[in-house]
């Protein structure tokens, strides 16, 4: 049966066309729907479809262009247009991206099997006129890989192998699972294009020519490419070595501009066992989960991984804690101690993940108020689908850091705000009480703090101490007194908090240059 893949931004226009028409009876399974040329454009890589049958006009990418850049993808991929009366000008632009087909709408049955008909004939023709294509060929690859079913399975094996004359089977073959995979920082700064891209395809093919001798690549799903595999008899010394799988992936690395994780099956003989070494090569790939970067993986690096709960209790208690002092540092070394024990004892993927979200919906608890305030959209994200979506144990490690990192800076402005407040209530008393004899030990009391802790917040806010405040204040008021020429300079004293008169006057000419009389002298 040949695929189809279904586009149109109608959603009626769709269910019909997905559910009404008689698909089965006329040897079609639909691949999937779309609601617009891009998300079609992103489903194309996965689903493979022969035929593709789209609406013209949709919003954020329409048909036409979407036909575009599907022929660039898959040239052979066979494309009918739909779109409504008097449109003569998409007529025209969907005959120059080669469509093989055009209907107006609203569809006519008898005319969409028809058409359809036809084009199945033109695949027929393609294949039989090409059945050592390299199209074929991955065609075939990608449903071994896909198919569930055994027999099925067989069928495509042999398909595969009559179109793959460059592959012996009295030879052994090997295959690998590369990723290109995001870095481990979150936000992630840099991630693999999210379309399908036959420049990747492409660019693998050209550095594995440098390397090996048959071989065919099929991009298996997005962001990861299969590569099955045969050496020539003198070459499977040299080329079974770590060095070398090292030395073609950190070219992968560099061609790509990205993390590459490369999992190599164990050679196999039959190319029956396609399937085995497949399932084998991404099991080793998966264990990117335990690495910390890029790496070639090999059977003999999978180890039994540990299933185990731990309730995280303590932990989440002293990461609460360390956030709560802003001790930054402390929080990064709690979350290194988690994360080395889970990769040192190869907690395994699932297990990890339930104790991470475990981690943070403690810590959400913890700081509840918080994320319901400045933090609200931090505490309305899904950890569970984020961290489900992640390969490895460093990516998890980064997202749980940038987590609390959010969580310490609010804390920490929080916490400047309200030191903020506590130095404004320490100059309200000291404005209304610098007559009256005023220690830091009564100021601590009335704001219900420590007098060492008020000492540091008042230096931080003011950039001075409370008893340099407290003076300066008196000694502006003194100041303004004295121009009254009716108080005498004991009365002002007096008024301003001080017994000793000697006392206030050698403090006066410490802050002001002169004595109060000679001050008075100058601005009476």
């Amino acid at each position: 049966m040949y695929s189809i893949l279904i586009v149109d931004d109608e959603a009626i226009e769709l269910e019909t066309m997905e559910h009404y028409v008689p698909w089965d009876k006329i040897g079609i399974t639909v691949a999937g729907t779309a609601r617009n040329g891009k998300e079609a454009l992103s489903k194309l890589a996965e689903l493979k479809p022969d035929i593709i049958l789209t609406d013209v006009r949709m919003p954020i990418m329409d048909g036409l262009e979407f036909g575009r850049r599907a022929k660039q993808i898959d040239k052979n991929v066979k494309i009918i247009f739909l779109s409504g009366h008097n449109e003569f000008q998409y007529i025209k632009a969907a005959l120059n991206i080669e469509a093989t087909g055009y209907l107006l709408k609203p569809i006519d049955m008898e005319e969409l099997i028809a058409l359809i008909e036809k084009v199945k004939k033109k695949c027929e023709e393609e294949q039989l006129s090409d059945q050592g294509g390299e199209w074929l060929r991955e065609k075939w690859m990608t449903r071994i890989i896909r198919e569930p079913n055994e027999e099925k399975r067989k069928d495509w094996i042999r398909k595969w192998e009559l179109s793959s004359s460059d592959f012996s089977a009295s030879r052994e073959f090997a295959a690998f699972y590369a990723t290109i995979d995001a870095p481990a920082d979150y936000p992630i700064s840099a991630q693999p294009a999210s379309e399908a891209s036959p420049d990747r395809v492409e660019l693998l093919r050209t550095i594995a020519r440098q390397y090996l001798d048959s071989f065919i690549v099929v991009e298996s799903e997005p962001h990861a490419l299969f590569v099955l595999f045969q050496w020539r008899n003198e070459q499977r010394a040299a080329q079974s070595t770590t060095d070398f799988w090292e030395k073609f992936r950190e070219e992968l690395s560099l061609s790509f501009g990205a993390q590459i994780t490369i999992g190599l099956s164990a050679p196999h003989a039959g190319f029956h066992l396609i399937w085995d070494a497949y399932l084998q090569a991404r099991a080793c790939n998966e264990e990117k989960f335990f690495k910390l970067g890029g790496a070639v993986i090999t059977p003999d690096d999978l180890l039994p991984t540990k299933q185990t709960d731990d309730d995280g209790e303590q932990l989440a208690a002293r990461l609460a804690s360390a956030l709560q002092s802003g001790d930054a540092k402390q929080v990064t070394m709690q979350l290194e101690a988690l994360f080395s024990t889970i990769r040192v004892e190869r907690i395994h993927r699932n297990f990890t993940i339930r104790a991470i979200i475990r981690l943070m919906a403690a810590l959400e608890q913890h700081f509840s108020m918080l994320l319901a305030g400045s933090l609200k959209d931090l505490l309305l994200v899904d950890h569970w689908k984020e961290i489900s979506s992640m390969s490895s144990s460093s990516q998890i490690q980064a997202y749980v850091m940038h987590f609390c990192e959010e969580i310490r800076k609010a804390l920490s402005e929080r916490d400047v705000d309200r030191n903020q407040a506590v130095a404004d209530q320490i100059v309200k008393l000291i404005s209304e009480r610098y007559h009256l004899p005023l220690t830091v030990e009564e100021i601590a009391k009335e704001v219900y703090l420590s007098p060492n802790y008020i000492r540091s917040i008042f230096k931080e806010k003011m950039g001075e101490t409370i008893l340099d405040y407290i003076t300066k204040v008196r000694m502006n008021r003194a100041a303004d007194l004295l121009k009254d020429k009716s108080l005498k300079v004991r009365e002002v004293a007096h008024s301003v908090g001080y017994e000793n008169v000697s006392y206030f006057c050698s403090i006066f000419h410490r802050h002001k240059g002169s004595t109060p009389n000679e001050f008075r002298k100058m601005y009476l």
